[in-house]
């Protein structure tokens, strides 16, 4: 796949077993295919099942994996609530929340319905991942998203994953954002 030169920082959070983790390493991966640099880190909570994670991906030339408040690019939040404690990472003129949130409001889906009514509640975060690839400047495209998807996810769960993926894809494309 040619380069394409992105240079963004990503900021992924939730509560612990949300998927924070996954759509990191997804997304870090996506970076990799691309041909782009990427760091990541995560933080916060992990130890413990419902607390707070915070993931940090920058994609292209920098040093470290760290966020300061008001640098990041894009905020992909698997919580409401997780919104108001890491909003003041991102850049004052960022457009780019995906939040899931049974609202109407623009960039917030209710990806845990839709992965309800999918069978598995475990795919909200690529149902939601689907949405954010919908928004046109988000930094990958949905194909590419979806060619790694098939490359990391197990076999027992890809059906279901593609499934959730192409599904939150779906309702931006159908006027989500």
């Amino acid at each position: 796949m040619p380069k394409k030169k992105i240079e963004t920082q990503i900021v992924i959070c939730g509560r612990g077993g949300q998927g924070v983790l996954f759509l990191t390493r997804l997304l870090d991966e996506v970076a990799l295919f691309r041909g782009n640099n990427v760091i990541s880190s995560e933080t916060h909570g992990m130890a413990m099942r419902g607390g707070s994670v915070v993931s940090y991906i920058k994609i292209g030339d920098f040093n470290s994996p760290l966020i300061r408040a008001g640098r990041a690019d894009i905020l992909i939040a698997l919580s409401e609530s997780e919104v108001s404690l890491n909003r003041h990472l991102l850049k004052e003129e960022t457009r780019q929340i995906y939040c899931n949130a049974p609202d109407h409001r623009p960039g917030f889906i209710d990806a845990t319905a839709i992965a309800r009514d999918l069978g598995s509640v475990v795919v909200t975060n690529l149902v939601l991942l689907g949405f954010a690839c919908g928004h046109p400047a988000f930094p990958f495209e949905f194909t590419v998203v979806e060619e790694v998807l098939k490359q990391i996810s197990p076999s027992r769960v890809l059906k279901i994953n593609q499934m959730a993926l192409t599904e939150g894809n779906k309702r931006s494309i159908n006027g989500g954002l």
